[in-house]
């Protein structure tokens, strides 16, 4: 388990710390990702942009970005989603959240939601948290709310789901709420890969947030593994040399109806 601290200096008590649970398994999703600290970093520097909204965080795996939303304050609504065929990272999600102390409000859902998948068969619905997209936005609507943000770190990881992913987002953006807007953290793997092509046929557009405009501080997660005196008892996994290469290649991205 990792420690994320996130700070103020200019008022302590404004200082929020999130719980995130890795897995030992194959499934990329039960890993923390450098994305994801990016994106979590430019919540906390906008926060009063994520207080108190209603927020659906897309692929969430170990969600990072996700819990610190929730941890902003108890009227945020966080909804947690991931792949229904992988219940185990759902279960992850249920069990780190407990770790953060949010199971106990319902106003923290966790839902699984295939990108892409709008049917609601019967074999859907009895996936892990099933229902799929429309029961979900029929379920926020019921509760007299709408999404304000999207997000996803890294969910343009495999190029075949690149397209679901943009057609979900663009159906809540046209069927939802159309003020709402989806941003992601992407890291760049290769420069064959655009998404521009895609947003440009479902009449979408995207605008680039550079990470100096929220003082991203690359230099936090170099040292990622070193634990302070109160995180004594937390263990930490992972390869920080690689976090902070991967870090140079990560652009922040938010994405809007045309």
């Amino acid at each position: 388990m990792k420690i994320f601290h996130f700070l103020d200096d200019k008022n302590r008590d404004e200082e929020k710390s999130v719980i995130i649970k890795e897995l030992l398994d194959p499934s990329y999703g039960c890993y923390v990702w450098p994305s994801a600290f990016v994106l979590a970093e430019y919540i906390w520097h906008e926060r009063h942009l994520f207080k108190d909204k209603t927020i659906l965080e897309l692929g969430s795996g170990t969600s990072l970005p996700g819990f610190l939303c929730a941890l902003l304050s108890d009227d945020t609504h966080v909804i947690l989603t991931d792949r229904s065929d992988f219940p185990q990272i759902l279960e992850n999600i249920r069990e780190a959240a407990k770790l953060n102390n949010l199971l106990t409000r319902n106003n923290i859902w966790i839902r699984g939601l295939m990108w892409g998948d709008f049917s609601d068969s019967e074999h859907y619905l009895q996936l892990e948290g099933g229902g799929g997209l429309f029961q979900l936005l029929n379920d926020i609507e019921q509760s007299d709310r709408r999404i304000d943000w999207i997000l996803g770190s890294d969910t343009f990881y495999n190029p075949k789901d690149f397209e679901d992913i943009i057609v979900t987002v663009a159906f809540i953006l046209t069927h939802h709420f159309p003020n709402a807007k989806f941003i992601t953290s992407y890291q760049e793997r290769s420069s064959k890969r655009s998404i521009q092509y895609l947003l440009d046929k479902w009449k979408l557009k995207c605008n680039q947030i550079s990470l100096a405009s929220f003082n991203f501080n690359h230099d936090k997660y170099i040292n990622l593994n070193d634990k302070d005196d109160d995180d004594e008892d937390m263990e930490s996994t992972g390869n920080d040399v690689a976090y902070a290469t991967s870090l140079q290649s990560i652009f922040l991205l938010e994405i809007a109806k045309t």
